[in-house]
């Protein structure tokens, strides 16, 4: 069996640098673990165990509905708490832009689609929770990017984190 996902990754390396500073800034309202900078990517889809005999299936489905997809625009916009405010698991960034590839992933691949958000930390612990909604509220995130491809990964769980490994890049039309 092999964990898989469907990303953007790599984030380019400007956008890295200002997401490493907002970590810094934000982390001191929680407890958690922040996503290792290398990893840090946006979700498409997750797969989930898929059985090693059909990832060649799934590759055929996703370049399939590739062929259809145009290179685009994406921005990271605003932190985001998830599920809610008032009970937060995940600080995120949100991502809006992918809309089309997300719904064509969800109709024609399936796995569990989101609405695409880049991953900064999985919350333990709240310590402050006003002064973390206050700071997100107050504190805008916008950065935009091009989106050329998208990556079949994937995920290793260690107990030092996730290893992600890509076993295939799609280039979007």
């Amino acid at each position: 069996m092999v964990r898989c996902f469907l990303a953007i990754f790599p984030i380019k390396e400007e956008i890295l640098e200002k997401i490493e500073t907002l970590k810094r800034e934000i982390n001191k309202f929680f407890i958690g673990k922040a996503v290792e900078r290398e990893n840090t990517h946006i979700t498409i889809s997750f797969l989930g165990e898929i059985d090693e005999k059909d990832v060649e299936k799934i590759i055929i489905k996703i370049q399939n509905v590739v062929s259809e997809l145009k290179s685009t625009t994406a921005f990271l916009n605003g932190i985001k708490l998830i599920p809610s405010d008032y009970y937060i698991r995940v600080i995120a960034l949100e991502v809006l832009g992918l809309e089309e590839i997300s719904k064509k992933i969800e109709k024609y691949v399936g796995g569990d689609v989101k609405p695409p958000h880049l991953t900064l930390f999985r919350v333990k612990k709240i310590i402050d929770k006003k002064g973390l909604v206050d700071f997100c509220k107050k504190n805008s995130f916008l950065e935009s990017f091009e989106v050329r491809d998208i990556k079949l990964m994937k995920s290793t769980l260690t107990k030092e984190g996730p290893i992600y490994e890509v076993i295939r890049s799609f280039q979007l039309i």
